[in-house]
């Protein structure tokens, strides 16, 4: 059903966590993991009838923590949130939720203040806090103090940012820090672009400040697309699309044909130009990955906007813009190539999250209509609850979510893609980028594995004659052996007869030569592309090239990012949200 209200809400501290199906039209801002039989949904708001159906809808700023069951099957009618109290942990839009490997918790970074808070207080100091789950859909919120304060004091709270989780280590990408992110930013006017990416290794609770590229931190405008794909490279890749282009109230970000790289386990950055239908550029999509059939991995990507904030004016191509963006399309990893699902685009989103579920399903959770800001009202979801099953496989939206699905299988169009092309046969950005994807093959460069190999050895006389060449070469070389030692010692006794010279210092060894690379505090980070190119995601006629320079690692510090600030230390005044 869709419902059509005004724009105008109230705030209501007493409005339920979880309205019933009839009265509720929207969810949004909040962030939402998957850790063992259960969805997690944290924070955020809801838009919601009143209980009698009667006046304005009602703005309520989520102060729980909710679970969704997914041990059985429900439909999103059906669907019931458990509501988990948040005792001390801060309730913060758009937060980082990181799982971790043990399957049994998970982490929150970033966020900010709600604007239902009209009169808030300060924000909360920055901190990290871990949810323990208790295997029944409940568990419990604790603050979780880093190993080594040196570095995770000194990070700004970024709301807004992307972040994803490799192995058993988060990362926080980009974002934005204003007055309702933290203390240390109260003083902020508008919301300053915060560049730079953060890890943290859940293991050892160690935490990593480093930096970016200079496109990226040109286009550090916030909410871009980040994936974490364990099946490639040393320790797993993150795979990345920012956002930029902030003119006239509309986002122009960059296309999806160029997917930028990051490598951890050597902080390499790198770049690789992708094939087949690519989605429109788009700003605030969700996305899921699953592993796929004969060593694949598919990137699903679903919905996004054009538009800034909720108080933009829309023109009727804009309108028809965002409404065709209600899209699922999917990445192909090593082919690097995009596919889209079939169906007619209707019911567009942003804001909103999606998990996988079931094996083979993705959870798409919550999300505002970017329409709604062209007629000056809400949409009521047309998805139940604002929940929406896609099947990953079958590419197929569903009202339903089936617990005993199948294993998921690679759609068959992609099938149908590998099965008439090879990956090693298409144009690599570089060597680098290639090996990355293609591990097993040694010498890139031609798009043609190495068919060759050691020739077997023959039997017979020719093993014979190697024995005796052998022997043969082998006396050579005493003898050789024996005159450079009755030469050196003639030398030694000439050398003694005078004064002792000392080495020049070109004859000096510094302890440093015997090292075979460069040592922690010298070694550069390496990047793939010079820092004088500044594609907008990069150009796909342009190929990566190593990348020279270094770059501040003091990315996500507390200190004002002067080079954001005007002359009058103010930010940059950016719509709502």
């Amino acid at each position: 059903m869709s419902v059509a209200v005004s724009r105008e809400a109230s705030i209501s501290e007493s409005a339920p966590n979880v309205p019933s199906v009839q009265n509720f039209l929207r969810r949004a801002f909040h962030s939402s993991v998957a850790v063992g039989d259960f969805v997690y949904v944290d924070s955020g708001e809801v838009l919601q009838l009143p209980t009698d159906n009667n006046g304005e809808p009602i703005g309520k700023l989520l102060n729980v923590t909710l679970s969704i069951d997914m041990r059985t099957s429900w439909t999103n009618d059906t669907v019931v949130f458990r509501s988990i109290a948040k005792n001390a942990a801060p309730n913060l839009n758009k937060q980082i939720l990181w799982p971790s490997i043990d399957n049994r918790t998970f982490f929150a970074f970033g966020g900010e203040q709600s604007f239902f808070e009209d009169v808030a207080p300060d924000p909360p100091d920055v901190s990290c806090w871990q949810f323990t789950t208790d295997g029944v859909g409940g568990g419990l919120w604790t603050i979780f103090e880093p190993a080594d304060d040196s570095i995770f004091h000194g990070l700004t709270r970024p709301d807004s940012a992307s972040g994803a989780t490799l192995d058993n280590t988060g990362f926080i990408m980009n974002g934005l820090a204003s007055s309702r992110t933290s203390p240390q930013t109260l003083y902020y006017r508008g919301r300053v672009p915060v560049p730079g990416i953060v890890s943290f290794n859940i293991t050892n609770n160690l935490w990593q400040n480093d930096t970016s590229p200079q496109y990226i931190k040109d286009l550090s405008v916030p909410e871009g697309v980040i994936a974490g794909v364990s099946a490639f490279g040393t320790d797993g890749l993150l795979m990345i699309t920012p956002t930029s282009g902030l003119t006239s109230n509309v986002y122009n970000p960059p296309p999806f044909n160029n997917i930028t790289i990051y490598d951890p386990s050597d902080k390499t950055w790198h770049a690789q130009t992708t094939t087949g239908q690519a989605p429109a550029a788009r700003s605030l999509p969700c996305t899921v990955g699953v592993k796929g059939d004969n060593g694949t991995y598919e990137i699903f990507l679903y919905g996004g906007s054009n538009v800034v904030g909720l108080n933009a004016n829309l023109s009727l191509t804009q309108y028809a813009e965002n409404i065709a963006l209600d899209e699922v399309y999917v990445l192909s990893l090593p082919a690097f190539a995009w596919f889209k699902a079939d169906y007619p685009p209707r019911h567009p989103r942003v804001r909103h999250t999606c998990q996988v579920v079931g094996n083979r399903q993705m959870l798409s959770i919550g999300g505002h209509d970017p329409t709604n800001v062209y007629n000056n009202t809400w949409i009521a979801d047309p998805f139940s609850q604002g929940l929406g099953i896609f099947d990953l496989t079958a590419m197929q939206w569903s009202d339903r979510y089936n617990a005993d699905a199948e294993p998921y299988e690679t759609p068959a169009v992609v099938k149908a893609w590998y099965a008439a092309n090879e990956p090693s046969t298409r144009t690599w950005n570089s060597p680098a980028v290639r090996k990355l994807f293609l591990q097993d093959q040694d010498t890139p460069g031609s798009g043609q594995p190495s068919t060759s190999s050691p020739a077997p050895a023959k039997s017979g006389s020719s093993s014979t004659g190697a024995i005796v060449g052998g022997v043969i070469g082998g006396l050579a070389a005493l003898c050789l052996l024996i005159g450079l030692v009755w030469w050196l010692r003639r030398r030694k006794g000439r050398a003694s007869d005078g004064i002792a010279q000392n080495p020049t210092p070109e004859q000096q060894v510094h302890p440093d030569h015997f090292q075979s690379e460069l040592s922690a505090k010298e070694k550069p980070y390496r990047h793939e592309m010079e820092n004088d190119y500044r594609p907008s995601e990069m150009d796909g006629a342009h190929s990566a090239a190593e990348m020279a320079g270094a770059y501040s690692a003091a990315e996500l510090y507390g200190g004002s990012p002067g080079a954001e600030l005007d002359s009058q230390g103010q930010g940059p005044i950016q719509a709502r949200r």
